[in-house]
Parts: structure tokens; C-alpha cells; sequence
């Protein structure tokens, strides 16, 4: 692949015209990976604040609830969680959608370079069939 110079400028093209929204380099790979490892540490953090933050009612009381023996929650542990949750869930379907340009644009770049190369092949073979048959010795 590194000296096949037709595939390797057909590649650049088809990569040139990813939007540049989906063009990964290894540095914004990096923050992005970084960013999702952080946003699954808080959405941890905040499922144990969650659970951790539930009212325990030993007397029973007049709200139905309670009486029956269910606990309070704080909630907005659990909607930072979500939240955190969905950070994650965009960030990995944005990886995944530029890695499916990245994938199309390597596909598109081999077949216009295979094609290309069997094109050359078989204009290479017609120019030495054509020598042979006119430097034969009758």
C-alpha cells in the first residue's frame, strides 16, 4: 500500500471529501477516548450518589409511599447520570460514524485503484502481444 502511489492519491481525495467533523487524527481520538472514560467515571459516580442518597422512612407515614415501604431518591444523581450516559452513547456513535467514512472512502480508493491497475495490465499485455506479433521470425 505505501508504494502503490495511484491508490494512495485516490485515497487522499476520498478522504479529502469526509467532512472534516469526521476526519479522526490520533490527537482528537485521544480527547475524545478521554472525554468517554471520564463521562463513564461520572456516570458511575453518580449511580452510587443515587442509590447512596435514598430516605429511609422507619415510621410509617401518612404518604402512601412511605407507608408501603418504598424509599425517596435523589433524583438528580440519577438525571446526571443519564446525562452522562448519553455523552458517552454520542461520542461513540460519532467514532463510529467517521470510522464508516473513513471505511467507504478505503473501499471507494481500492476498487478506482484496482480498476486502474487492471487497465495498465492489460494495456501492458495488448503493447506485448503487439511486439511479439510484429517481431516474429517467419
Amino acid at each position: 500500500m505505501e508504494n502503490d502511489d495511484n491508490f494512495n492519491f485516490l485515497f487522499n481525495e476520498e478522504f479529502e471529501k469526509i467532512p472534516f467533523l469526521f476526519r479522526f487524527s490520533k490527537k482528537r481520538l485521544i480527547v475524545v477516548v478521554a472525554i468517554m472514560v471520564i463521562a463513564i467515571a461520572s456516570a458511575t459516580i453518580f449511580l452510587n450518589l443515587f442509590y447512596d442518597s435514598a430516605v429511609y422512612v422507619t415510621v410509617p407515614s401518612i404518604d402512601a409511599a412511605h407507608f408501603m415501604g418504598f424509599n425517596d431518591y435523589n433524583y438528580t444523581f440519577l438525571i446526571a447520570m443519564i446525562l452522562s450516559v448519553a455523552v458517552v452513547a454520542f461520542l461513540a456513535a460519532w467514532i463510529v460514524l467517521a470510522k464508516l467514512f473513513e471505511k467507504r472512502a478505503f473501499r471507494k480508493a481500492t476498487q478506482l485503484s484496482n480498476m486502474i491497475n487492471i487497465s495498465e495490465r492489460s494495456r501492458t499485455a495488448r503493447i506485448w502481444s503487439d511486439w511479439k506479433m510484429n517481431n516474429r521470425d517467419y
